[in-house]
């Protein structure tokens, strides 16, 4: 069976709110990592924490913009990422070997959303509160 691990990368800015939602959802197997600002220490934390080859990784805000590197250490340690869950996301810059998957994005009801998410393909959805966002993501992953 290919199991597979939902990673969410968190800091100081996440909300509280986001990761209490997120833990009434019944996720196979889910993991916070707290993103350092040493990206190595990132890796390792999730090295550490992720014993599945297969991985789906969220993050919030101006954690995304670690995303393309965090891609490329993932790969390299044999792992298959499936999609990228960005939230309220400051998108990272895009190059032709990130991202590999397929990415969605979400954002509360009624804000701006970048242009560039739409132009790149990403898949767009609102959310109004953290309890909708997680149910939603957890019906999409499971």
């Amino acid at each position: 069976m290919n199991e597979i691990t939902l990673v969410h990368l968190i800091s100081k800015k996440t909300s509280p709110g986001l990761a209490e939602a997120f833990a009434r959802v019944n996720f196979t197997d889910y993991v916070e990592i707290q993103v350092d600002s040493d990206l190595a220490r990132t890796c390792q934390r999730i090295a550490n924490s992720v014993s599945t080859k297969s991985l789906i990784i969220m993050g919030t805000g101006d954690v995304c913009n670690q995303l393309p590197a965090i891609a490329l250490a993932q790969r390299a340690s044999g792992k298959q990422i499936l999609s990228y869950q960005l939230l309220q996301p400051t998108l990272p810059a895009f190059t032709d070997s990130w991202p590999q998957a397929p990415i969605s994005a979400y954002f509360p009801a009624g804000s701006s959303i970048p242009k560039e998410a739409t132009l790149r393909g990403i898949q767009i959805e609102e959310f109004a509160d953290f309890d909708e966002l997680a149910r939603f993501i957890g019906n999409y992953l499971l």
